[in-house]
């Protein structure tokens, strides 16, 4: 029996990496168990193959006939290499990092902090939790050994007050942040100074990860929280998110792993010198784990091609698929979704940032897929979830989320990290959050071009005032610059006349979305300073 090592020394990775380049040929987990993993590979029998494996890539465990590795540690992580006993066309795979499963109890939680529609689906009730803050300082005040943070955005005082708690009761904390200026981490300066923190470079591009690790050394305690939310007023009660709160020790190692990647070393101080970000990152974590029975697959960017796995999900959908997204521009994403449309498969989609540059939302819609903007809605639907085949248990229901938004960005430079659930009635719970989006979404009828009849805009272009004058009163009104960030919002107006000062805005183009009773007008304006 062997106990896993922990971290991974640049020598092992750029050991592995070697061995691996210019290969594909890959070994696939068929079922995994806490002291045993079983594999397929090329089709061959498990007479004809032998697993070489170890604790690093040097495989120093040994080698062992078929396609079995038995008498494995629980939660614990095996590099493993196959090889063909065939001497005429002696094969070998690339070298690829498994885990065993754990001893935890596997429980898979899902919120949502905004209300569902718990009639959508007799399978599951997704669980409606309208402050997100309070669930994860519930879990940060548990923390008793260990707790280690990698957040994008710190606005949240009392989230951040729980974590100098848990410093304070003699907790380890660690802490991982972006270097991001503006509205971003306003309440980082209130972390404890006791606490060591690490920020990504200010290179031009974000860690953008959003997740929690609990105490990991225990077992039965160790929590993995991550989802689309991050720890700020708005992420946590208005903008719309999920939160995903899994039990589960393997899981937990692996983000652990991700972490001290970026934190630089496995101990409680970073070291600035080894710590990597972004494209200095390697794919050096298992993928694939069996949690409570349940498969879930793992992947961190940019070092995992994670957009590839989201493809594969997206056209593994046999029945229906739907999506709820703050930015969609990735192209190979977008064809996924088109092609399963064209096959016959039930799609539909909400997107945030429908006029962010490159956004899929036109030629989705083009193609004739049901997809809707949120944008002109107040608060950011911030999600970045794909559902497939919820509908369909015969099938392979899943769920893809995390902070990973379908992009070229958090493709290739940014720090995030995506799951896909295999699971009917995780599948289901989100079906049910879409549904309720979907539902206010299509109650309101989206009117572009008719701003003449109903709507009158002036000046445009605009210096520094904007007049609106409408027939119906105007309930909100929201402003999208061209890459889809909202410069402007106003609710619970109720006025026909408005005067708006947009001296702050730069020359550029902008989309006004003004919502009335049952009707949104879209009006590109224009700034000149």
């Amino acid at each position: 029996m062997h106990r896993q090592i922990k971290f991974i020394g640049l020598s092992l990775l750029m050991f592995i990496n070697a061995l691996s380049f210019g290969q594909n040929n890959t070994l696939s987990v068929v079922e995994i168990e806490q002291n045993a993993i079983h594999f397929s590979w090329q089709d061959l029998e498990p007479s004809m193959v032998e697993l070489e494996y170890g604790l690093s890539p040097k495989l120093e465990l040994g080698l062992v006939e078929g396609l079995s590795l038995t008498n494995l540690e629980d939660a614990s992580f095996y590099y493993v290499k196959a090889k063909s006993k065939e001497p005429q066309s002696r094969q070998e795979s690339e070298i690829q990092l498994f885990s065993t499963a754990s001893n935890s109890s596997g429980k898979i939680t899902v919120y949502f902090n905004q209300p569902v529609n718990n009639s959508a689906s007799t399978l599951a009730d997704a669980l409606y939790r309208p402050a997100f803050e309070d669930s994860l300082i519930a879990y940060i005040n548990r923390t008793q050994y260990t707790l280690d943070v990698c957040n994008y955005n710190t606005g949240s005082l009392p989230i951040v007050n729980a974590i100098n708690a848990a410093k304070t009761r003699g907790v380890v904390v660690r802490y991982i942040a972006a270097d991001n200026t503006l509205t971003n981490n306003d309440e980082l300066a209130n972390l404890s100074s006791t606490i060591p923190m690490i920020q990504r470079p200010s290179d031009g591009e974000v860690m953008h990860n959003k997740f929690l690790i609990i105490d990991v050394a225990d077992s039965l305690r160790s929590n993995l929280i991550t989802g689309s939310v991050n720890h700020t007023n708005n992420s946590c009660h208005q903008d719309y998110n999920n939160l995903v709160i899994i039990q589960d020790q393997a899981l937990a190692l692996a983000y652990e792993l991700e972490f001290e990647e970026m934190w630089g070393s496995a101990g409680n101080t970073p070291n600035l010198t080894n710590a990597k970000f972004g494209n200095a990152k390697t794919d050096n974590t298992p993928h694939s784990f069996s949690i409570g029975g349940v498969p879930v697959q793992l992947y961190f960017s940019p070092s995992d091609g994670t957009t590839a796995q989201i493809e594969s999900a997206i056209l593994s959908a046999n029945t229906d698929m739907q999506f709820a997204l703050l930015t969609f521009i990735n192209n190979d994403l977008g064809d996924a979704v088109e092609t399963i449309h064209n096959s016959g498969v039930d799609v539909k989609g909400i997107i945030e940032n429908i006029y962010y540059f490159g956004s899929e939302y036109n030629g989705l819609k083009n193609a004739g897929v049901d997809v809707h903007s949120h944008f002109s809605k107040p608060h950011f639907l911030h999600h970045k979830y794909g559902i497939v085949d919820a509908n369909n248990s015969l099938s392979d229901p899943l769920v893809i989320t995390g902070s990973h938004n379908w992009t070229n960005s958090a493709e290739n430079d940014y720090d995030e990290n995506t799951l896909i659930i295999h699971d009917a009635v995780i599948a289901n719970m989100y079906y049910e959050e879409f549904m309720a989006r979907y539902a206010q979404i299509t109650n309101t009828t989206r009117i572009e071009g008719q701003e003449q009849t109903q709507v009158r805009v002036f000046p445009n272009p605009i210096v520094n005032t904007l007049n609106i004058e409408s027939k119906s009163p105007i309930k909100d009104i929201k402003i999208i610059n061209s890459l889809g960030q909202s410069v402007y919002i106003a609710t619970s107006l109720n006025h026909k006349n408005l005067e708006i000062d947009l001296s702050f805005l730069s020359s550029g183009l902008f989309y006004l979305a003004i919502e009335l009773d049952k009707t949104t007008i879209i009006h590109k304006i224009n700034t000149l300073k």
